[in-house]
């Protein structure tokens, strides 16, 4: 299996910087092809499968399968796209000003957007239009004003498409930097100058540079120190930097890093891509190196979990359907990872896993209430 974990990064490599693939000449696509499912990159495989010489590439039914599996990516990205367009123009006619998070606005990054592989719609709305926004994708519903101060985000479906209308772009561990960065977050999305891009038609907004550099990167820690991430959560992220480090103020960025307690999963994240996914290292601010041993460790859970921690061994029991039950199971799978986890980052593992488990006991009394 190391040497099909050796030849995706190389693939990865050869897909995000367009670079040849130097991989050994007789791969094993079936587990090169299965690592490609679990990190969620099965479109920048695509992309690299390609390039790679007529003698090393998979055979028919491989690339048949591979076809196949990207064909849907396409077609998602299409649903999508034209999705996010219909939320947002939702949204101006209700006199809301959104901010589209990650998703859509991230593929743009990519050589071939449609290469990224799609997930969900993330919009912010804040807390002002938040129970409003509610009750317009949601009309016939009635909402519990109690749970609001406990959202992060709502969730609707439209057309199988999930959608996370957001009070908040996300809830720190620790209640006083919490507190900041809904501040900061505050600043930038509601009161700053917001960058414009065209999806579906529609002119959307999507968060400045200097926002987005940190919240992509405590996107994917939060999921990495709560249930696990796959390749494609740090290809983004890798792919934002090279695209936005020249507007990046990086007297700022480490400020805020500093700030927010977020300094060390910056520099071991820094190192997986620029060690693993070829970021060059002059594109990636504040990488020093010295967290690199740290970052393998990283790696080895990235691999063997896969994408939101999906193919962990102990996932491999089906969560149970009830709330809670489900909820136990969460939380008894994902606390069985602490230990290990600890030895990569062990004072915010601390500060995770203490503001996960009083979350989750507080939205469980807010249910209950």
């Amino acid at each position: 299996m190391m040497e099909a974990r050796e030849t995706l990064l190389a693939l990865l490599r050869s897909a995000l910087w367009g670079v040849p693939c130097e991989m050994e000449p007789d791969p094993d696509w079936n587990k090169v092809m299965k690592l490609a499912e679990q990190q969620t990159v099965n479109g920048l495989i695509a992309e690299a499968v390609m390039h790679v010489p007529e003698e090393s590439r998979p055979d028919a039914a491989a690339r048949l399968k591979l076809h196949s599996r990207v064909t849907k990516i396409y077609q998602s990205h299409a649903l999508l796209n034209r999705k996010v367009a219909e939320v947002k123009h939702i949204m101006d006619d209700a006199g809301i000003r959104s901010v589209l998070f990650k998703g859509q606005g991230l593929a743009l990054n990519y050589p071939n957007p449609l290469s990224r592989q799609c997930g969900d719609i993330d919009l912010y709305v804040g807390e002002r239009n938040f129970l409003k926004a509610m009750d317009i994708m949601e009309p016939d519903k009635e909402h519990d004003i109690r749970k609001y101060a406990h959202l992060k985000h709502f969730n609707t479906d439209s057309e199988g498409v999930e959608i996370e209308i957001h009070r908040v772009a996300c809830i720190l561990p620790g209640r006083r930097v919490d507190r900041l960065f809904r501040e900061w977050t505050v600043e930038q999305l509601e009161k700053s100058e917001l960058r414009k891009v065209v999806i579906g038609g529609e002119e959307i907004n999507l968060p400045p540079a200097g926002f987005d550099a940190i919240f992509i990167l405590y996107h994917a820690w939060h999921h990495f120190m709560t249930g696990g991430i796959g390749l494609r959560q740090l290809c983004d992220w890798a792919l934002y930097l090279h695209r936005f480090h020249k507007e990046l103020d990086i007297d700022e960025l480490a400020g805020n890093l500093d700030r927010f307690g977020l300094r060390r999963a910056w520099e071991i994240f820094a190192s997986v891509a620029v060690k693993k996914l070829g970021l060059p290292a002059s594109e990636c601010p504040l990488y020093t190196g010295r967290y690199d041993s740290r970052a393998d460790k990283a790696m080895e859970f990235i691999w063997e979990e896969g994408n939101f921690g999906k193919y962990s061994e102990s996932r491999k029991t089906p969560r149970p359907k009830g709330h809670f039950a489900g909820k136990f199971y969460s939380f008894r799978t994902n606390t069985s990872r602490v230990a290990r986890l600890a030895a990569i980052s062990p004072s915010e593992v601390l500060k995770s896993w203490t503001s996960y488990f009083m979350n989750g006991m507080r939205n469980v009394f807010v249910r209950l209430g």
